[in-house]
């Protein structure tokens, strides 16, 4: 290096030193501090042979130097994966219509577009089918109201009958028992009773009489006899007629009851036929032929849950099928945003699930809208080599529409590190470091190898622990120092 360039270098240096000085004294803030600095301020001298450094300031000054100081902390890492993703119906909530039967479009409520709350009308379809299943039930439930009525007769004919039983079993008078149930009724039950029991009674009077004259020997022995054996085959004939008539009253009142619930289960499978084609229980409660007429046959198709009419392929007077679909009707309050995720991130795939995403569209730059990931694939596709991921999102103003492609932000948690603030960190000669506050209050620069930035913070990978006290504002201030001092020394 020939003399010229070498006093060209030296001038540089100086200038650069008068720079540093200079911004020290502005940073500083007064001529005092200044002066300070000159006579017990701030100092800068080796600790270790390794190009380690030091600056010394007094505590008094670290507040007008700007400087403040924070411990290096340990944290888990956030940053943020950035992918394009879709929006899609929530299929959850899309119903394709069909009509369960065939017949006739008698009536078109829905229109393309429009908004529809659970259980709006949506077509009226002229069913045959329909209007025959109504009438079958009709039928049925008159059917069980009279097997209900014979029913219910039947039981107090029984209880009636019953207590006749009773009474001519304990030998109660027969104008008794004429007075008793003169007016209720038992069916023919009671004329085969009393029929039995009456010629029982004069059997035996007629025994009671010949007994009493056949001492005189008006009678011979053989008619006394032919008595006797009238009234004991009366009396078997009675007690035969009670266990009889007894067992026909089970027997009817069984029967009347089996018959009650053979209608029951007539009505019962008959309202289940109409269930199943969907007609509506209200519907099913006021079947009356008499006052629908031909209106019974009408089978009501209706929307399943508030939406919006996505599709429409009915019109009057069409004839439809069941294998024809009329509507599709989606509930846009919420929709899916599908996106793919890359095979290089599929250590993160587990923690995807549940996280909350941020979406945002170029098309509504003041929106930002959230979704939460509720699905992640199994598969891979073998072409794009991407796994699909799927979230669902609020949409109550239906900004978000199905098809629109969205940007998504979703943010991905890695291992613990030691973070401090970015502006810790300074440089030098392509030299990372920070200022860390030792034992003796002194400012020593401490070289370290940084890593991604998270927010606000940046990650240490080497040269700081967890806890040190590192200067994350007013570093400039050492920095000048450091850098004067050692352009003084070349």
């Amino acid at each position: 290096m020939n003399r010229y360039a070498h006093l060209a270098i030296h001038r540089r240096r100086r200038l650069d030193r008068w720079m540093l000085t200079l911004s020290f004294v502005l940073l500083l803030g007064s001529p005092g501090m200044v002066a300070s600095a000159q006579s017990g301020g701030p100092s800068v001298h080796r600790v270790d042979p390794a190009d380690t450094a030091v600056v010394s300031l007094p505590p008094a000054q670290w507040q007008a130097s700007g400087i403040r100081i924070e411990p290096a902390r340990r944290e888990s890492l956030e940053r943020i994966l950035r992918l394009t993703g879709k929006v899609a119906l929530n299929q959850d909530r899309v119903a394709h219509i069909y009509s369960m039967v065939e017949g006739t479009v008698d009536d078109v409520s829905a229109r393309l577009g429009q908004t529809v709350k659970a259980n709006d009308l949506l077509v009226l379809v002229h069913s045959r089918e329909v209007g025959s299943a109504k009438l079958e039930l009709y039928q049925a439930r008159l059917q069980l109201e009279l097997a209900r009525t014979k029913n219910e007769l039947q039981r107090t004919i029984a209880e009636n009958a019953a207590e006749l039983l009773e009474a001519l079993r304990d030998h109660v008078d027969i104008q008794e028992i004429e007075t008793r149930f003169r007016n209720r009724p038992m069916g023919d039950y009671r004329e085969r009773a009393l029929a039995s029991y009456a010629a029982f009674l004069k059997s035996a009077a007629d025994v009671e009489r010949l007994e009493g004259v056949s001492q005189s020997g008006a009678v011979s022995g053989k008619t006394l006899l032919a008595a006797i054996a009238k009234r004991n085959a009366d009396q078997a004939t009675f007690q035969a007629r009670l266990e009889q008539i007894q067992h026909e009253l089970q027997t009817g009142t069984l029967m009347s009851s089996q018959a009650v619930k053979e209608a029951e289960a007539k009505v019962l499978v008959a309202a289940t036929n109409l269930r199943i084609l969907n007609v509506a229980a209200e519907d099913i409660a006021k079947i009356d032929p008499a006052a629908h007429g031909e209106t019974l046959s009408h089978y009501a198709i209706r929307a399943p849950f508030d939406g919006t009419v996505l599709t429409k392929d009915v019109v009057l007077r069409e004839q439809v099928r069941t294998d024809g679909m009329l509507l599709s009707i989606a509930d846009l309050s919420t929709v899916w945003v599908t996106a793919d995720v890359y095979e290089e991130h599929l250590p993160f795939l587990d923690s995807f699930k549940d996280q909350t995403i941020t979406l945002r569209n170029a098309a509504l730059p003041d929106r930002v809208f959230q979704a939460q990931v509720f699905y992640t694939g199994e598969i891979m596709d073998e072409s794009t080599r991407t796994i699909s991921l799927r979230a669902v999102a609020d949409n109550p103003d239906h900004q978000l529409k199905p098809g629109m492609f969205v940007n998504i932000e979703l943010p991905i948690r890695q291992a613990e590190a030691v973070v401090v603030p970015a502006t810790a960190v300074q440089q030098h000669e392509g030299k990372d470091f920070v200022f860390v506050l030792n034992a003796k209050n002194q400012f020593q620069r401490r070289d370290v190898r940084i890593g991604p930035i998270s927010g606000d913070s940046v990650v240490i990978h080497s040269g700081l622990q967890k806890d040190e006290q590192v200067v994350t504002a007013g570093g400039f201030v050492l920095k000048s120092q450091l850098l004067a001092d050692l352009l003084g020394e070349e």
